[in-house]
């Protein structure tokens, strides 16, 4: 019953944010979170705002940057061919008392990188695209994906990442330090991974 209530708080306050379609599709695993069902309430408002920020500044910035906030913290990763507008989302982000901390990861790229990412990631390749370079971004986050879920000791619902240019980017808590260890190690070992950005706390509990 206690998990029926937690999805259906978190359910009706999906459905009332405006922009968040997104955060509807992950709610049923949310209930399996060590979040409270307060603060993955808060959280979610938190993620709504940023994306209606990001798209009313560029209906494409949704594509190009990722967020992902856990308790009160907010992990931008992404790729921006513009260093002003990096530093102009973080800035317009911290005007929000709710948030904790900020933790921006976006990279700086060409112009023609940034575009050749946003074509992929919108399901197409765009003209002259190379063939065979790094392992794709979405592979590698599958993959992540499936041998955190195969882990003993891991509980991956506590965990968001983000593979930007074969970097991997992950924030989350970890239920001790040898979860947390197990967790980076996981990552790092994982085909075509070149780095691991770890902000990953620890449950004290």
């Amino acid at each position: 019953m206690m998990r029926k209530g937690i999805f259906t708080a978190l359910f009706a306050a999906a459905v009332y944010l405006p922009g968040c379609a997104a955060v509807v599709t992950i709610v049923a695993q949310k209930a399996y979170e060590d979040r409270s069902t307060a603060g993955q309430i808060t959280d979610a408002k938190i993620h709504a705002r940023i994306l209606n920020l990001l798209s009313s500044t560029d209906p494409n910035l949704p594509i190009d940057v990722n967020t992902d906030v856990w308790r009160r913290r907010v992990l931008f990763t992404g790729a921006l061919d513009d260093p002003g507008l990096r530093r102009g989302i973080e800035k317009a982000v911290r005007k929000d008392g709710r948030i904790h901390a900020t933790h921006n990861h976006i990279q700086i790229v060409s112009k023609r990188v940034k575009e050749r990412r946003r074509a992929s990631r919108g399901g197409g390749e765009p003209p002259n695209a190379k063939v065979g370079r790094l392992i794709s971004d979405a592979w590698i986050g599958a993959k992540i994906k499936v041998r955190l879920l195969a882990a003993a000791g891991v509980k991956s619902v506590n965990y968001r990442w983000q593979v930007v240019l074969n970097r991997v980017y992950v924030i989350g808590t970890a239920g001790s330090r040898a979860e947390r260890g197990l967790v980076l190690r996981i990552l790092r070992a994982t085909k075509g991974v070149k780095s691991v950005v770890s902000h990953i706390d620890t449950d004290t509990r």
